[in-house]
């Protein structure tokens, strides 16, 4: 008998070795798949900006670091003695105006320069429900906290995506025209305003994707169905019954895995994975026989495979 509904044969042409460069934005299950592909050396950019959760914000910073506009001082605004960025995470906030300008339009250099050269992009949708500034109207990718009297919470339709990251696509491709976009939305519950609300934004999304699903090399992959239809049990949920647990998201990485690596880069991978683990080991006596012997074994090792593998060279 078949107790669970699994997904399986994740079909997207698209394949991934360590000679690519990649960039990951948007929620913070985005990060859970940076952390793994930065454990195995692959060259990721994640979220310079901090988490993203709304399509329209990706959106926003993409356009920005494409066309150069660089963060000048009448952006910023300053609560608590913190000076902030709406379109920003806070990790990016500071107590000096010109330091969180001069650390913005760094990162705003640095991603302008994985953009144009990666492969692939990842974009994690976490929620259609977004907060706008009621003085101007613009939607805001955090509200870093503002008293809610500044804001005015609204849900994205499926068009306002569309039409968002549609001029958007156009203009990375105009930069990279090789580049892949992969879309996913992110398993992580939001909450907040309800489970029904959350059912309502998550769908806004999937059904966005679709429609931009029609453009030339965009794909998605299925994490919210992983989470959700296939492995589908509080089992799989960390403590908050919100975000995924560690077996989940080792569940998801795998799938990932079986979907854009081949077999020799999984090859590559479990070589790094072995010796990360031998070098995480900790040993009970380290000054015994047995430790040096480890140790010596495990140097050799990394000697061989930073021989066979420059690029990737184990410090």
């Amino acid at each position: 008998m078949k107790f669970r509904t699994e997904i399986n044969n994740i079909n997207i042409p698209v394949n991934i070795s360590h000679k690519d460069i990649l960039v990951m934005l948007g929620s913070c299950f985005t990060e859970n798949i940076a952390n793994e592909l930065h454990r195995y050396k692959f060259d990721v950019l994640c979220n310079p900006f901090g988490i993203i959760y709304n399509p329209v914000s990706i959106a926003k910073i993409i356009d920005r670091v494409l066309s150069i506009r660089y963060v000048e001082a009448n952006e910023l605004v300053e609560l608590n003695g913190l000076w902030h960025h709406f379109d920003f995470h806070g990790d990016l906030s500071g107590i000096h105006r010109d330091e969180v300008i001069n650390r913005s339009n760094i990162f705003i250099d640095n991603l302008r320069k994985y953009l144009t050269s990666a492969s692939t992009i990842f974009l994690t949708f976490g929620t259609a429900i977004v907060y706008k500034r009621k003085d101007t109207g613009d939607i805001v990718a955090n509200n870093h906290k503002f008293p809610s009297v500044f804001f005015t919470k609204t849900r994205l339709d499926i068009s306002e995506i569309v039409d968002s990251l549609t001029n958007t696509i156009k203009e990375l491709k105009a930069v990279n025209p090789g580049i892949n976009i992969i879309f996913t939305v992110s398993p992580v519950r939001h909450i907040k305003d309800g489970l029904v609300e959350n059912q309502r934004s998550k769908a806004i999304l999937l059904l966005a994707v679709e429609k931009l699903l029609s453009i030339d090399s965009c794909y998605y992959f299925p994490s919210y169905e992983l989470l959700m239809d296939d492995l589908r049990d509080y089992r799989f949920y960390a403590e908050d019954l919100v975000h995924p647990s560690t077996e989940a998201i080792r569940y998801i990485s795998e799938k990932f895995s079986e979907t854009f690596f081949n077999n020799k880069t999984l090859e590559v991978i479990n070589k790094i994975e072995k010796i990360t683990r031998s070098l995480e080991h900790k040993p009970i006596n380290p000054d015994s026989e047995a430790h040096r012997l480890f140790v010596a074994k495990l140097e050799k090792e990394i000697s061989s495979f930073n021989k066979d593998f420059p690029d990737l060279k184990f410090t």
